[in-house]
């Protein structure tokens, strides 16, 4: 597995930023430069974040992107929710435009995927079997726990994430279709890699970059358009628990950053927790905060406004 955040070496100034930051402590200075401990390392993209240089950047994908299109494969795109936040179109059907004029063959919501998902969390619920359940949809948070917290494993909903289960549907759908996921994230590089059904990830940046590449412009609209899915709601904190069905009986907590989970995680592993439903995600945000959208959208307000008026209240 290749590596996912890289250094440029001649912008690092060993400045120790990035290891302060860290939560993990995953980062090492060594050879006069921060480098990444992979095997510790979670792809929460803080430290791409914080970088003052700008040293670290973010594997790019592109070109193997556009060699699955060049195949002669229908290739689909799972477009992360978040995509509202980033780009200033009305909707899905912009998005479409664009990405189809960059040879995609056609464009899907992750969303999709996250209406499979929270289905799932209500069955485990409703089903009594479960006393406490980590939902499964953030990567980072999934790593985190299999490299330090082990007792809290059990907990793990055994569930795909949106991202997942939206590529076996596509591929359910359309035999032979490759899948590209699109998003704010760097970790869902890595889950792609261990889950063998995304054949690509891209991320929001690298998705400009080609845009402007070929020439292909992106709507300035600002009014979004009236569909309304809950599950357009994953990528907000609490978004995941806003989108289900709930149980009187059962007690909903949303978390998100890395040391808040962290900290969640070491109290789970004492015990005692009953009847709880928990959502974690690394990014302070959620994934409107992940490291891409952090990085060039500082506008927590604005990221989160948008999403909730796309998300609407059904569906």
């Amino acid at each position: 597995m290749s590596e996912l955040l890289l250094l440029k070496k001649e912008d690092c100034k060993s400045c120790y930023k990035c290891i302060r930051e860290c939560a993990l402590k995953s980062i090492r200075f060594a050879e006069n430069r921060a480098q990444i401990v992979e095997n510790e390392c979670v792809y929460c993209g803080h430290c791409y974040v914080v970088c003052p240089q700008s040293a670290k950047e973010i594997r790019s994908d592109t070109a193997r992107a556009k060699a699955l299109i060049a195949s002669g494969r229908p290739v689909v795109v799972s477009l992360a929710p978040s995509f509202i936040a980033d780009f200033p179109v009305s909707g899905l059907a912009e998005m479409r435009r664009a990405l189809t004029a960059l040879g995609f063959a056609e464009v899907e919501e992750t969303a999709r995927g996250a209406r499979i998902v929270k289905s799932e969390y209500e069955r485990m619920i409703a089903s009594g079997e479960h006393r406490l359940i980590i939902s499964s949809c953030c990567h980072s948070v999934n790593l985190l726990i299999q490299k330090r917290y082990p007792r809290a494993l059990q907990y793990l909903a055994r569930v795909d994430s949106p991202m997942v289960a939206h590529a076996k549907s596509i591929k359910a759908r359309m035999p032979g279709a490759a899948v590209v996921f699109i998003g704010p994230c760097v970790s869902k590089k890595d889950e792609a890699e261990r889950c063998g059904q995304v054949d690509c990830v891209l991320t929001f940046d690298e998705l400009t970059d080609w845009l402007q590449e070929a020439g292909v412009p992106l709507g300035e609209s600002g009014a979004l358009d009236g569909t309304e899915a809950r599950s357009r709601f994953f990528p907000t904190p609490g978004g995941i628990i806003k989108s289900m069905d709930q149980q009187a009986d059962f007690t909903y907590i949303p978390i998100d950053g890395l040391r808040r989970c962290m900290d969640a995680l070491e109290e789970i592993e004492r015990g005692g927790m009953e009847n709880c439903f928990v959502e974690m995600n690394a990014c302070e945000g959620s994934c409107i905060g992940g490291p891409v959208m952090h990085r060039y959208h500082r506008e927590p307000i604005t990221c989160k406004t948008r999403v909730d008026h796309y998300g609407g209240r059904s569906g």
